[in-house]
């Protein structure tokens, strides 16, 4: 039972662990962009924390975990982000207007390290609209060169139908504008929801029940002609 307890506990640290390096890789990332020195150093600090918990279950020394942290972690993936559909009862889906490029799109972001795909969609409604959501359906998943999406990487966008539970659309920090549209009286949209919203309608109508996924997606050099 010891050792089992033992295991547990190790397994929770090293998860633990694994958010506060994400934290201090994504922040990091964000501050060198910014050129942020004071910014730079915190979530230096981060990933120093992150390793040296990580050495209290690991045979590597501090050095050696940091050194990983620090550098290129393994096989590249596509990163994954996460979206939900909320309709109000006039049939109109909730959409938020980005603070960087002006344009509209339902409420979503990147999946942190920690949480399912629905977690986080649930998330970042609640942080760009202030309205407590469940993800109940899986829309689709979408991949962001398939749609117009403008990400320096690729990506994967998970979307839900959402169901309110509780909370009032307002404005917040990551949101300049929030507010429920008729397809047939949508704002300016961001490239890869102009795709992706005639889908969440027709979900929401009850026209599509199996979710979307790209099965392969042409580049320039397989089209014909």
């Amino acid at each position: 039972m010891a050792n089992e307890d033992s295991s547990e506990v190790r397994e929770q640290l090293q998860d633990i662990a694994d958010q506060l390096r994400a934290i201090g890789q994504t922040g990091l990332f964000y501050a060198r962009r910014e050129d942020a020195e004071y910014d730079i150093s915190r979530y230096e600090l981060v990933l120093a924390l992150a390793a040296r918990l990580f050495a209290l279950t690991d045979t590597r020394s501090i050095e050696e975990i940091l050194a990983v942290y620090s550098g290129d972690i393994g096989v590249q993936s596509p990163k994954v982000a996460a979206s939900g559909a909320l309709f109000d009862a006039q049939g109109r889906v909730l959409l938020m207007q980005r603070s960087d490029n002006k344009l509209w799109a339902m409420p979503g972001g990147m999946v942190e390290v920690g949480e399912t795909a629905a977690q986080a969609a649930e998330r970042e409604i609640w942080e760009e609209t202030g309205v407590r959501v469940r993800a109940e359906q899986l829309i689709g998943i979408y991949d962001n060169r398939a749609h117009g999406g403008r990400a320096p990487f690729q990506l994967y966008s998970v979307t839900f139908m959402c169901a309110h539970v509780s909370g009032t659309p307002h404005p917040t920090s990551e949101a300049l504008d929030v507010g429920y549209f008729g397809e047939d009286a949508l704002p300016p949209l961001t490239n890869g929801h102009r795709a992706r919203l005639p889908q969440v309608f027709a979900w929401h109508r009850g026209e599509r029940t199996e979710p979307h996924f790209e099965r392969e997606i042409p580049l320039p050099g397989d089209l014909d002609g």
